[in-house]
């Protein structure tokens, strides 16, 4: 729906998650599921959808700048993950680092993820160093 008001647009007709908007706003970038998933884009007037990358890690691992998309892709081994960066003009990929130790989130319920600074110059995005949980025996709880 335009911001001054209207009629409203349906944009996906095939359901989406994770709408993102490109920085020149003619395209809407949106995955197809929460996890494993591919990263789809449609005009934002309307129109086909196009699939622009395949093998997203988790819909919030992924970052729109102004020449193309930051993403964590589905993690290589189970110690090793990386960020790469899709170049929208030239549709190559390039990995910008790589990490010994899984990076992003891979929780539903985790709202952190993959982010990248107005100005382009910093990436933040989450990296686990250790996990941990406590067992405790409550004795008599009746």
């Amino acid at each position: 729906m335009p911001t001054d008001g209207g009629e409203a647009i349906q944009l996906t007709w095939d359901g989406g998650w994770a709408p993102l908007e490109s920085p020149d706003g003619k395209f809407l970038y949106y995955t197809k599921n929460l996890q494993a998933t591919s990263v789809w884009r449609v005009p934002m007037g309307g129109g086909q959808a196009a699939k622009v990358l395949e093998g997203l890690s988790t819909y919030v691992n992924l970052a729109m700048a102004d020449k193309g998309i930051y993403f964590v892709p589905l993690q290589e081994t189970a110690l090793a993950s990386s960020i790469q960066f899709l170049d929208l003009q030239t549709n190559q990929i390039r990995r910008i680092a790589s990490f010994g130790r899984p990076v992003g989130s891979g929780d539903l319920g985790d709202d952190s993820g993959l982010a990248i600074s107005p100005d382009g110059r910093w990436i933040l995005y989450l990296q686990a160093d250790q996990l941990a949980a406590e067992l405790r025996l409550v004795e008599k709880f009746h």
